[in-house]
């Protein structure tokens, strides 16, 4: 017989004592019935630890290491102390093992005993029934440590995406300003031209004067400084050179000659402020990318949502809506009057209204919601106490107005282009209420944006 090595004793299919052991030919031994079970209706006999093919059908019982595994079989059950018998029995009364000597003694008499196979299944099945908890607590941890590494990349994402955003806002900012200080400039260097030029043309005049009006006195001295028959000789033709030189109107300083510095630098930063107004808008509602469902897209500005085509891999963060496709506004009202326009365009299925900040937002979170609906061109009502009641409107707005007077317990709904009045709800407000807009088409919805303007207070 070849050499037997590793350990023979244990079956490697049961993991116990092997029973009725045999060995094939690659030296790996197994219990009989533990290998005939795993060769059932297998057209190949295979070792089922290295797949060598076995020839034998009918396998020897290995009688020489049977002993061996009956002897290592009886050393692993624990046996009684006082009796060296197998501990058969469990008495319930005092919690311990015992064997059939046991029973009958005066310690255990009148004592409530129980097999050791049904107390181990029955202990089993309790504390199989005690691992339920916590496994399912083990199953939430792994579900929510999956959701806060997918919330950890998001974070990065959201961080890039942000920064990109605004360093693309400062860019258009800084070059707003790089344009407008170079037209200013311009027009500075123009009115440094123009009036440089015009104080050369002024000066040039007077030195042509200057120079004439020199050349004259020179020559009218040096005749005054001759002898008298020369000078009466030259006289009348001195008298004449000098009677003849027109006299021009006194020369004077002009007005406005100097750099108006205050044109250019007199509330520079106020002028370039108001002018700057044209290049930006203000957005009554910005939407919070965080409660937004993973089927809804958000404009860069965060002012447009439409529909995606597919969920977008975002946490299940605690504020994101997960069952409505909609999304809310980043701020919240709890007093005043607040108003803010819509433009739904061709969109024909959206939702409008204000929710409930302390509202749940996951499932159903309509008992938090006073909306008005358009589906399928037809317009509807629904409230936390009103599953839906048909409203009519005339036309088809392309703008809708919302106004929440939280004080005065009304929200409505009017055509922001015509004023045309849609619906009023009438309720008591006592939580911060956040706008609220869903949409299931891919045609945009945004946020109208507000004329900006400058204004300056007169002074009393």
């Amino acid at each position: 017989m070849a050499a037997i090595s590793g350990n023979i004793l244990t079956c490697p299919l049961c993991q116990d004592i092997c029973k009725h052991p045999v060995m094939l030919s690659c030296n790996h031994s197994f219990c009989y019935g533990c290998l005939q079970t795993q060769w059932a209706n297998r057209e190949i006999s295979e070792c089922p630890v290295c797949k060598r093919k076995s020839s034998k059908e009918l396998l020897p019982i290995l009688f020489a290491i049977m002993s061996k595994c009956e002897v290592s079989g009886s050393e692993s059950v624990p046996v009684c102390s006082l009796h060296g018998k197998k501990l058969s029995f469990l008495c319930l009364d005092d919690q311990q093992l015992i064997c059939s000597s046991c029973m009958d003694s005066e310690t255990h008499s009148n004592h409530t005993l129980q097999p050791t196979n049904e107390a181990a299944q029955a202990r089993k099945k309790e504390l199989q029934d005690s691992l339920k908890p916590l496994r399912k607590k083990l199953r939430l941890i792994h579900q929510v440590k999956g959701n806060y590494d997918q919330t950890a990349e998001h974070i990065k994402v959201q961080a890039e995406r942000t920064v990109r955003s605004i360093k693309e806002e400062f860019k258009r900012l800084h070059q707003f300003l790089i344009e407008e200080e170079e037209a200013r400039l311009v027009v500075l260097r123009e009115e440094e031209e123009l009036k440089s030029q015009m104080m050369k043309d002024k000066i040039g005049a007077l030195s042509k004067e200057i120079t004439a009006l020199s050349d004259i006195i020179r020559a009218t001295e040096k005749e005054l400084r001759a002898q008298d028959v020369s000078f009466l000789q030259s006289y009348k033709a001195a008298a004449e050179r000098v009677q003849q030189q027109p006299l021009s109107e006194d020369p004077e300083l002009i007005s406005g000659a100097l750099i108006n510095v205050a044109h250019h630098l007199g509330n520079l930063s106020f002028n370039v402020w108001n002018k700057m107004k044209e290049m930006v808008s203000y957005s009554p509602v910005i939407l919070d990318p965080n409660t937004a469902h993973p089927d809804l897209l958000l404009s860069e500005d965060l002012t447009g949502l439409r529909q995606g085509e597919g969920m977008q891999e975002v946490p299940d963060n605690p504020e994101r809506i997960d069952h409505f496709i909609s999304v809310v506004g980043s701020e919240g009202f709890d007093s005043g009057r607040h108003s803010w326009e819509v433009e739904v365009g061709d969109n024909n299925a959206f939702v409008l209204g204000v929710l409930m900040e302390s509202n749940q937002r996951k499932g159903l979170i309509w008992p938090g919601l006073w909306r008005l609906m358009f589906c399928r061109g037809e317009y509807k009502t629904l409230t936390p106490s009103d599953t839906g009641s048909d409203v009519s409107v005339m036309g088809n707005p392309k703008k809708i107005r919302v106004l929440l007077d939280w004080d005065g317990g009304q929200l409505s709904f009017s055509d922001a282009e015509t004023g045309a009045h849609i619906h009023t709800f009438t309720h008591t407000f006592t939580d911060k209420m956040l706008p609220y807009i869903s949409t299931w088409s891919e045609s945009p919805i945004k946020i109208a944006a507000r004329t900006v303007s400058v204004a300056v207070e007169p002074h009393g």
